[in-house]
């Protein structure tokens, strides 16, 4: 196939019981229930936030998931040139009411499967993507990647690990608060990445910082969510192999890899 032709094969029609699934705000409300945990997600977002804008400057940038919480409008405002996805059309119509108003110009949104994106090979740059990777088939999500990624590309995700088992605990008693695609992911999913990039590297976040999330409407939270996150840097130094039972890592990868993958 043509190298810059579309790529719409295998393209799945998206229903309303997709969009029940993806778009969590106001189809999932459970959420709300959750949210007070990502009150201790400052490092993670921070982590992520500053290479996406130190490598998005003036490049086409893939946004996987793109509703709620998208650095689409972000990305623009840095003059990157921003396609976005989701499979939910309501989240796309109001990103697209947020872009009008803010009068941006240089954001495409698309209503679409990550796992069959109808785009053109190596179009773009960089993918960026926050929980997202956890909701799909992973080889089929990153083999469509690697056909659209240009060779030098990068791409970073942050996505929810699933070896704590406290964490899986609370997951497994709240199955009314998330999708049932959910799987997060695995030490050995993360290092199977490496089958598809040529660089693969990730960064492991939260187990100390979670005690916080009882002190985050007091002045106390910020203080003590800089030392548990100091905590959580050290373990993940001295102890490595605690990296595992970490709530979220970024992943970032480099060089996509356009050979087939056996």
């Amino acid at each position: 196939m043509d190298g810059m032709a579309l790529r719409s094969e295998g393209m799945k029609e998206i229903d309303k019981d997709d969009q029940k699934r993806f778009f969590g705000t106001l189809e999932f409300t459970g959420r709300a229930r959750v949210s007070k945990f990502y009150a201790v997600v400052k490092s993670s977002r921070e982590y992520y936030e500053k290479f996406l804008f130190a490598n998005a400057q003036n490049k086409k940038v893939l946004e996987y998931g793109c509703g709620t919480g998208s650095y689409a409008f972000s990305l623009a405002r840095h003059g990157a040139k921003v396609v976005g996805i989701d499979i939910a059309e309501l989240a796309l119509k109001l990103a697209k009411g947020q872009a009008k108003d803010e009068g941006l110009e240089n954001i495409t949104f698309m209503v679409t499967d990550a796992e069959a994106m109808p785009l053109a090979d190596n179009s773009f740059d960089m993918v960026c993507g926050t929980g997202i990777l956890h909701h799909l088939n992973m080889d089929r999500a990153l083999r469509e990647l690697t056909a659209v990624l240009r060779p030098e590309a990068k791409a970073i995700f942050i996505e929810p690990m699933g070896h704590n088992p406290l964490i899986n605990l609370f997951r497994k008693l709240t199955p009314h608060l998330r999708t049932k695609d959910e799987h997060p992911l695995t030490v050995h999913e993360l290092s199977s990445m490496a089958r598809f990039f040529q660089k693969a590297h990730c960064e492991f976040f939260h187990v100390f910082s979670l005690l916080a999330v009882p002190f985050r409407d007091t002045r106390l939270f910020s203080p003590l969510l800089r030392v548990l996150d100091s905590l959580d840097r050290q373990l993940f130094k001295w102890m490595p192999f605690a990296r595992m039972f970490a709530w979220q890592a970024v992943v970032v990868l480099e060089g996509p890899k356009k050979a087939p993958v056996a």
